[in-house]
């Protein structure tokens, strides 16, 4: 394509665009959004739902573990046993038990 090709065809989307690039055409008039209203439960504050941070671990003896895991390296010289953590217990700063589950490793 030449360069007197490419000016034509500029000169035609301009003519079909309607006038000045450097001014962009007026926006179309939009409604306004109606009112939108929300509300909550009763007494749905941090304190009586969810969990109140910080979990503190209830004992080290609650915890419950997955069977033994067998690691060995890539090249074989070295072999690991674990025994994945299964389950923890906590108790919130409200004093509620929570327990987070760990997947056994695969």
């Amino acid at each position: 394509m030449s360069g007197k090709d490419l000016t034509e065809a500029l000169r035609a989307l301009m003519e079909q665009g309607g006038g000045n690039p450097a001014v962009p055409a007026a926006m179309k008039a939009r409604g306004v959004a109606g009112i939108s209203r929300a509300s909550a439960l009763p007494g749905g504050d941090a304190a009586t739902s969810g969990i109140a941070s910080p979990l503190v671990e209830t004992a080290y003896a609650d915890r419950t573990f997955h069977g033994n895991k067998t690691i060995t390296s890539s090249d074989g010289l070295f072999t690991l046993i674990i025994k994945p953590v299964k389950t923890i217990k906590f108790q919130d700063a409200a004093n509620r038990n929570v327990t987070i589950e760990f997947k056994a490793p695969t």
